[in-house]
């Protein structure tokens, strides 16, 4: 939906402010159609010709990529983002990821919006990040629990630049973290962490949130806002909106 011109410009601007680019990129099979008969090449050799790709780029989804494609992204330190999820709820296909973390690549993981996700939860996506690529490859080994986990965690903050600071708990970085409740019975009986956060758990079993050492969340209780008004403020947006969609506005 950019022109040449619009994305040359947005190149431009994030090297002149030294910010990264978001896109979607290889979504569909409809977009790899409508880019190869626009400029005769698929969307990555596109994009690679017009000197677009880069290492601020977070590249959501990467569905239908080819290994020639998969190579032009990790050579131009290109950052693809899963989003299992979307992928499935809106019928896209399913990534290669393994194909891309074998070549080196350090494929984040994402939810994409509410409307082609959901429940945007990122344990979820988790699991279904594993379970697609078993599924795909027909091999129960592949993109194991802990590989998913480092997907969610530290491959997320490498896709922002900023695994200096984020994404693991080492001395030196920032105190984010969670603490998610284990005494559940969905949890129990406990054998391997990794294994029962990944295919077990869900966004409701975090107990606690820490930002920077700032506790956001204690015991199931926000402390930086008012939950019931942002629900009700939420639902009252979200009518408005269906409302004016249906023409009684």
């Amino acid at each position: 939906t950019c022109s040449t011109e619009c994305l040359q410009k947005v190149k431009e601007l994030a090297k002149e402010f030294g910010v990264g680019i978001h896109i979607h990129l290889a979504e569909s099979s409809e977009e790899v159609k409508q880019t190869t008969e626009k400029y005769g090449k698929r969307p990555v050799e596109y994009l690679n010709s017009i000197g677009f790709l880069g290492p601020e780029v977070l590249a959501a989804h990467c569905i239908w990529v080819t290994d020639k494609e998969i190579k032009l992204l990790k050579d131009n330190g290109v950052k693809p983002v899963h989003n299992p999820t979307s992928n499935m709820k809106m019928g896209s296909g399913i990534a290669p990821v393994p194909e891309m973390l074998a070549s080196g690549i350090p494929v984040a993981l994402g939810t994409d919006g509410a409307a082609s996700n959901n429940s945007l939860d990122m344990f979820k996506e988790m699991k279904l990040a594993s379970l697609l690529a078993k599924a795909r490859r027909l091999d129960p080994t592949v993109l194991p629990a802990m590989k998913a986990l480092e997907m969610a965690t530290i491959n997320g903050a490498a896709a922002l630049g900023l695994q200096a600071e984020l994404g693991s708990l080492e001395v030196g970085k920032k105190a984010d973290l969670i603490i998610v409740d284990l005494r559940k019975p969905h949890l129990s009986p406990m054998h391997d962490i990794v294994s029962h956060l990944v295919y077990s758990a869900s966004g409701s079993d975090v107990d606690t949130v820490i930002v920077d050492g700032k506790i956001l969340m204690e015991k199931g209780e926000v402390l930086t806002l008012d939950e019931e008004k942002v629900l009700e403020l939420a639902q009252r947006t979200s009518d408005d909106l269906v409302s004016r969609l249906g023409g009684d506005r």
